[in-house]
């Protein structure tokens, strides 16, 4: 009998740690450094899509975004405070990164994107940004950027 009072401790201890474990991963801790610098991007062209709604949701826009673009490098473009914007009305955009700088776009990429109904925008070079960034790992960590990152660029921007 004892032994199974011993077990069960056991694996709930295991499965805390577990769940420690992911919650650390997600970016719980995650430094969040916010500067004004010139940007590390130049000119890019993106294939994304346009959502309106609750942040924790653009996990699975990431997700999309990853398979469309086989590998390239992902972004996600967040409008609005949602301290100040009621999250339902939130907007959104999350995408790859098709062409950096001058270099051209994969036509074949580029028609593959569309297919997926992404659309496909060109930011233009700019000379200094407020920069911040975040690591997406899990699911969590839409949720920890949603409630680190903003209080940081607020306090920044002030």
């Amino acid at each position: 009998m004892p032994d199974c009072f011993s077990l069960c401790a056991v694996l709930l201890g295991l499965l805390i740690l577990t769940l420690a474990g992911c919650i650390f991963y997600s970016g719980l801790l995650a430094e969040i450094t916010v500067q004004t610098c010139c940007p590390t991007l130049k000119k890019l062209t993106f294939a994304y899509k346009f959502k309106e709604g609750t942040y924790k949701d653009s996990g699975e826009l990431f997700k999309e975004a990853r398979c469309v673009g086989l590998g390239l490098p992902c972004l996600g473009v967040f409008y609005d405070d949602p301290n100040e914007i009621s999250s339902p009305l939130c907007r959104y955009a999350v995408g790859c990164i098709l062409s950096e700088g001058e270099s051209k776009v994969d036509e074949e990429l580029l028609k593959h994107c569309k297919a997926s109904g992404f659309n496909v925008f060109s930011f233009p070079q700019v000379t200094h940004v407020i920069s911040t960034s975040f690591p997406h790992r899990a699911h969590f960590s839409t949720y920890f950027r949603a409630r680190r990152v903003y209080p940081q660029l607020e306090h920044y921007i002030k």
